[in-house]
């Protein structure tokens, strides 16, 4: 009986660590595409072919808008690759790291701003990041309240 169970609570762990490791086995498009505040902005990059490039293993930042502020672009603004490049850096940077700057270049090739208010809300040209460090297998994704134009 005791065997049993070691074997039992043995499966059980390995079990739990696998599923673990697909969890974290996820790209960031695989991410985006799942949690549902970033849906939009996903189908976005996909049909504008700038998934392409988070394909690469990376590492990525992605600031990822939400679906309601994404869904107050226009057609045309939802279509712009380079304003989706706006969202995207090369390199891995995790909110503690964000905290320690002040500027940062996407892959637009645009300058962008980072402010820490009040030492404890961090904002990304004034947009909110309102999740942070969504780990996955090529980069980090933050979710922001906005969309960096």
């Amino acid at each position: 009986m005791k065997n049993s169970q070691k074997i039992f609570r043995l499966a059980l762990t390995l079990s739990f660590l696998v599923a673990l490791s697909d969890v974290q086995a996820q790209s960031i498009l695989e991410k985006l595409q799942s949690n549902t505040q970033t849906t939009q902005f996903a189908q976005a990059l996909e049909r504008t072919g700038v998934d392409d490039r988070l394909n690469g293993s990376g590492p990525f930042t992605v600031f990822a808008p939400t679906n309601s502020a994404f869904e107050e672009l226009s057609i045309g603004q939802k279509s712009d690759a380079n304003l989706l490049l706006n969202h995207i850096l090369t390199g891995m940077a995790t909110e503690r790291s964000l905290r320690a700057m002040s500027d940062i270049t996407c892959l637009s090739g645009q300058t962008i701003s980072i402010q820490n208010k009040n030492g404890k809300n961090l904002a990304i040209e004034s947009n909110r990041i309102r999740v942070s460090n969504i780990r996955a297998s090529n980069g980090v994704i933050h979710i922001i309240d906005g969309v960096i134009e």
